[in-house]
């Protein structure tokens, strides 16, 4: 196994145990807009596990990176644009949402 996707293993471990952490935080936090942060922290993160985990099975081998055209690639260098958007979208996984401020949380205005 690759340094790299015993690393992603490591890493979606953690935040499931996280996940749980947070999960617990919001069965006995006490007020209402805490909760809604929570919940939608949780939403985020659940997300993000989703994609660690697609990019365990890329590395892996697992799945194979969609085939672009000369015109994505010219598009996609600057961009940045994951070879897996495709098949992450057809999971539900919008990874335009990856990387950007969570909604409602204090400090991220």
């Amino acid at each position: 196994m690759s340094t790299a996707i015993a690393a992603l293993k490591e890493a979606v471990e953690l935040e499931k145990t996280a996940l749980e952490k947070v999960r617990t935080a919001i069965g006995s936090a006490k007020h209402d807009q805490t909760k809604s942060v929570l919940e939608k922290y949780v939403a985020d993160k659940e997300q993000k596990i989703d994609t660690l985990t697609w990019m365990v099975m890329a590395e892996s081998g697992e799945i194979q990176p969609e085939a672009m055209t000369e015109e994505e690639i010219a598009e996609a260098k600057p961009a940045g644009k994951c070879p897996f958007t495709g098949q992450l979208a057809e999971m539900g996984i919008d990874i335009s949402k990856m990387g950007g401020k969570p909604e409602g949380m204090p400090g991220h205005d």
